[in-house]
């Protein structure tokens, strides 16, 4: 499936240390949403990241403060398609626009890991491809970097998530309790 969406977002639900976060996309008056990771989220803004300033030096992405973008919130209620698994990024020089492929779980798993280029000529009614204008990836990638700042702080002795209640730190043995 191919869709060129009008909202393409991320977010999440519940508290930090029990939040739950989606990709979801708003298109032709459908609404798609799908599970990811944290890290995934983290991943997907980097990489778009990278893939902007490999398209044009002189990006304004280089010098934006992540922030979260209320229009970006998730439209309720959160139903996900799906859990994604592997994600793929292109660059559609002749359309000028960001492609993000994302396989579920179960698609991830049967496909031959020996090689990457799987993602792109593996057909399957559950991969989906999304067709983003750069001024979309530019605002996706802000706010989802937004997004997942607002987690729990971290530890700075091993860099684990501390619960408000404080948690046990590695680096200490396990013997102090860091709060």
């Amino acid at each position: 499936m191919e869709v060129t969406p009008q909202v393409f977002t991320t977010d999440y639900i519940g508290e930090p240390g029990e939040r739950t976060f989606y990709v979801q996309t708003q298109a032709e008056e459908q609404t798609y949403s799908y599970l990811i990771e944290k890290q995934q989220v983290s991943a997907l803004a980097d990489r778009l990241r990278d893939l902007l300033m490999m398209i044009d030096e002189q990006d304004t992405i280089r010098s934006a403060s992540p922030a979260r973008d209320p229009a970006l919130k998730l439209d309720h209620p959160v139903e996900p398609e799906w859990r994604i698994g592997t994600m793929g990024l292109a660059y559609d020089e002749a359309g000028d626009s960001v492609v993000v492929v994302m396989q579920p779980v179960e698609a991830g798993e049967e496909l031959d890991e020996t090689d990457d280029s799987t993602v792109f000529e593996t057909e399957s009614e559950r991969t989906v491809r999304f067709r983003l204008r750069r001024d979309q990836a530019r605002a996706f990638i802000l706010h989802a970097l937004a997004v997942v700042q607002e987690g729990r702080p971290t530890c700075q002795l091993c860099g684990l998530p501390m619960n408000p209640s404080g948690h046990v730190c590695p680096a200490s043995n396990g013997h102090h309790v860091t709060a």
